[in-house]
């Protein structure tokens, strides 16, 4: 992820660029791209990582770059075939 300060992922978090507590802190495309990779870190088991895949999906409708949402990923955040 981002090398953020803690006050910068309050600023992300605030703008709607990071999630609460500034975690999956997404201000551009190497950060989407990060997120990406990153989402089977997630804490929840897989209703937390589906949080995040929605999260990650609406950041990458906001920059343009939805052509990076992995093709396995279904619009409400679970996985096709699941």
């Amino acid at each position: 992820m981002a090398d953020l300060s803690a006050a910068q992922r309050r600023q992300a978090t605030k703008q709607g660029d990071a999630l609460p507590g500034g975690r999956f802190p997404i201000r551009n495309r190497g950060d989407l791209e990060n997120a990406i990779r990153a989402v089977g870190r997630a804490e929840g088991g897989e209703a937390g990582r589906a949080k995040v895949r929605r999260f990650i999906m609406r950041r990458a409708r906001d920059l343009r770059a939805t052509n990076l949402i992995p093709a396995t990923w279904a619009e409400d955040g679970t996985l096709k075939g699941s």
